[in-house]
């Protein structure tokens, strides 16, 4: 009797295998030496002893392979240098160590939490020391600026894929392996004119200790510096004339954060009269607190609460609410309803959390992660995926 194809072959297992094996062939690039990540072990010597976002670069490399292959170096190189390690790297050698890791340390543990089978490797045979070059290696690492980073995630978010999708910025955030508000800050730099840029630019560097700010300086002559977050949250938010405005010292920063919560159409100068009404709304605080409303007609009038230190624990979950000043009158639970010459009774109202001006669907997205906290915006996540 004749077998037909295929008879007590697992067909499913073996195409999945084959797309397994061609999966982990994209991840790797071509051309390269190759090992397998228990055939690496971290260098004792490594200066790097916390490595962090392991789970983002994890994530990253299960999506887009490994781009850049990690330099590694013969055990028997690696003890000629360092021979106080000997045992130890004899020790794993026997259990099947080929190499040791000197640039890649966090490639090496991502690869492992993906799951790579395959990474690539550089074997370097020719080191004069190990610690000095590790050194030179992460200080001429030269990122990209924050506007050149905002540029290559402005023209990421525009490429569109084989099905004509394009990518969102929660999309590219796990792709590249960092926050959705990293990338939104950098999105929004790109509304920035030309010499606001350049103070982002010169903020970063003076971070990065690549340029020298004196301490002291003129006001005339000096160097104006905008850190990221500031830039995106605020003077990103400016019309073109504000921004110019502000360069020229016409805007002062607190005038700025006021004036960036307007419609870029309402936008303008405050008036010299209006200056002190801009500080107020920019700085106020709890020496000057805005008038409680009184109740409606319609609505029954309720007795003031005294919050106690006990009560005020055991409610710190719910609604924040605005608690009457010592000169608030007050009326006890058992006083008489009062009359029109007595004073009416406060009702406790919710705090108000801000003023949200909506101009587009980022400027709402922003808008919100300033105003919320990161357990809030995960609940708002919940709901707005019902």
């Amino acid at each position: 009797m004749s077998h037909k194809p295929g008879l007590k072959r697992d067909l499913a297992a073996e195409r999945a295998a084959r797309k397994a094996a061609t999966q982990q062939a994209r991840l790797v690039p071509q051309g390269l030496p190759t090992a397998r990540p228990d055939q690496l072990m971290p260098s004792p010597e490594n200066g790097r002893k916390e490595l962090h976002k392991i789970d983002e670069l994890a994530n990253t490399l299960r999506t887009d392979g490994m781009n850049t292959a990690m330099t590694v170096i013969p055990p028997d190189i690696f003890i000629e240098l360092y021979p106080r390690h000997k045992e130890a790297v004899e020790a794993r050698v026997a259990e099947g160590v080929l190499f040791v890791v000197h640039h890649g340390h966090r490639r090496l543990a991502a690869a492992v939490k993906a799951g790579l089978t395959e990474v690539p490797i550089l074997v370097r045979r020719d080191v004069p020391s190990l610690r000095i070059a590790a050194i030179q290696e992460n200080l001429q690492r030269m990122g990209l600026n924050p506007i050149e980073e905002a540029e290559e995630f402005q023209g990421a978010l525009d490429e569109v894929d084989d099905t004509g999708k394009r990518l969102s910025q929660r999309e590219l955030s796990k792709r590249v392996g960092c926050s959705q508000t990293y990338v939104s800050h950098r999105v929004a730099l790109l509304r920035l004119i030309p010499s606001l840029q350049q103070a982002v630019i010169d903020h970063w560097l003076k971070e990065q200790q690549l340029l020298e700010v004196p301490e002291r300086d003129s006001d005339a002559n000096a160097r104006l510096l905008l850190p990221v977050r500031d830039a995106a949250v605020t003077y990103s938010r400016l019309s073109v004339d504000m921004q110019e405005a502000f360069v020229r010292g016409e805007l002062s920063p607190a005038q700025a954060t006021t004036v960036s919560k307007l419609p870029t159409d309402q936008q303008a100068i405050p008036a010299a009269g209006n200056e002190s009404d801009c500080a107020a709304i920019a700085s106020a605080g709890p020496e000057t607190p805005a008038p409680l409303p009184e109740p409606r007609a319609s609505e029954p009038q309720a007795s003031t609460v005294s919050t106690s230190t006990n009560q005020h624990q055991t409610h710190a979950s719910a609604p924040r609410l605005r608690q009457p000043t010592s000169n608030t009158p007050t009326k006890s639970a058992t006083a008489p309803t009062p009359t029109a010459a007595s004073a009416p009774a406060v009702r406790a109202v919710e705090e108000p959390r801000g003023v949200i001006v909506v101009r587009s669907v980022e400027d709402l997205a922003l808008n919100i992660l300033e105003l919320l906290t990161e357990v809030e915006v995960e609940q708002l996540k919940e709901h707005l995926s019902y």
